[in-house]
């Protein structure tokens, strides 16, 4: 979740090495590469105006200029992105997945493949996406304004909900609440994984640890949230109705591009990038917290450093029916009401009621996987986990737990 930076690119002069070699600075990929042009007859050149980035995973992303030997060949400028060994696996097949099942929107709003994926020997894959939609003239919404990136944001949530997924057709499912957390989750708080081992390291994983003392409603505590997934949970026995359809599963400011048309961001034309959390049939909440969770994550990290005050921050993500005169005025409450506003806009009231309650939910899945990131420091991983207590307490105000 880092924010993609800009790498520098090398100006080594080894002996017998290619500018492409010189270029991507990786052996292993310019052989592999290098061996899959030969295949196909192909010449690999470094571009006019060379671009290289890291993502947020470790992921290589360049451009790279691709020519046919053969006579009268066109050449084209493709986004070579060399996923990392281990990262979220499939990521090329969503892509093409996602292209098939929506080919009107995905012409509109993703990133064609103009090759088919290769894997490199060590397990890396290589893809190769048409750079004239992410790269010419264009911003990521995590490096806008924040003014633009409640525009940017507010209007991907808006495509995904109402042009990729047609509320007349959202798909409808019943399943209980742990269920639902553990669907969310999607293996956060697995052993081994950094969520667990922080949870761990802070005693929540212990079976003693099912309740804190603190009294809510009609309830003897609140529940802890990491045991929340568990049957014969707090809310094993709550039923929930969600509406599910086409999710991009990793909806943060930086996978969101916007182009740019004489300066200025063209909202209606924004790309989505980093399909490997893709799934046609997920929640629909599940874009809605990640992608509000990751506007404020800035905030968050500002404020854990500082000391300053965020319980207000957990107040306007959950209190959906507020105003919060205290933070109208904020850019954090500006943006987090108008994605709030472009999800509920077009939903009838027993929508609003489903979509709420499960986005109350997939707003505690992303609460509890948020405290594995390190770059928000151990303040900021309590914050997120205090979030998820509040989420639970939001919660119960909604369907009373019974405490064992």
């Amino acid at each position: 979740m880092s924010r993609v930076v800009f790498e520098l690119m090398s100006n080594g002069d080894e002996q017998g090495v290619s500018d492409v070699g010189r270029y991507l600075g990786d052996p292993v990929v310019v052989r592999a590469l290098e061996a899959w042009a030969r295949d196909r007859a192909l010449n690999l050149e470094v571009p006019d105006e060379p671009w290289r980035r890291r993502g947020g995973s470790g992921a290589l992303l360049a451009r790279l200029r691709i020519t046919p030997t053969v006579e009268f060949g066109d050449s084209v400028e493709v986004i070579l992105k060399v996923c990392s060994k281990g990262s979220p696996a499939g990521e090329a097949r969503n892509y093409e997945r996602a292209w098939l099942s929506s080919p009107t929107f995905a012409s509109r709003h993703l990133i064609r493949q103009l090759f088919q994926s290769q894997t490199v020997g060590d397990g890396r894959v290589l893809m190769f996406l048409d750079s004239s939609t992410m790269v010419s003239n264009s911003q990521t919404v995590g490096e806008m304004a924040p003014a633009y990136q409640q525009l940017g944001a507010a209007e991907a949530i808006r495509s995904i909900l109402y042009s990729w997924n047609e509320p007349t057709g959202w798909k409808h499912r019943r399943t209980s609440a742990s269920e639902f957390l553990r669907l969310e989750l999607r293996g956060a708080l697995n052993r081994g994984r950094s969520a667990y081992r922080w949870a761990d390291r802070a005693g929540l994983m212990a079976d003693d640890v099912d309740w804190f003392g603190v009294r809510i409603g009609k309830s003897g505590g609140l529940p802890n949230p990491i045991h929340l997934l568990n049957d014969g949970s707090a809310i094993s026995g709550i039923d929930v109705d969600y509406v599910l359809g086409y999710s991009h599963g990793d909806l943060h400011v930086d996978n969101i591009v916007v182009p740019l048309i004489d300066g200025h961001p063209d909202f209606g034309q924004i790309r989505l990038i980093d399909l490997s959390g893709y799934s046609s049939s997920a929640p629909l909440s599940r874009d809605v917290a990640t992608l509000l969770l990751s506007l404020i994550l800035p905030t968050i990290r500002a404020k854990a450093s500082s000391g300053g005050d965020m319980h207000t921050l957990v107040r306007v993500l959950i209190d959906t029916d507020s105003s919060h005169a205290d933070l109208d005025e904020s850019v954090i409450a500006q943006s987090v009401h108008r994605v709030r506003a472009a999800v509920t806009r077009e939903l009838d009231n027993e929508l609003k009621r489903i979509f709420q309650f499960q986005y109350l939910l997939s707003l505690l899945a992303q609460a509890i996987t948020y405290t594995s990131y390190s770059n928000v420091g151990e303040v900021g991983r309590r914050w997120y986990f205090a979030l998820g207590l509040e989420v639970v307490r939001k919660v119960n105000e909604m369907v009373d737990f019974d405490s064992n």
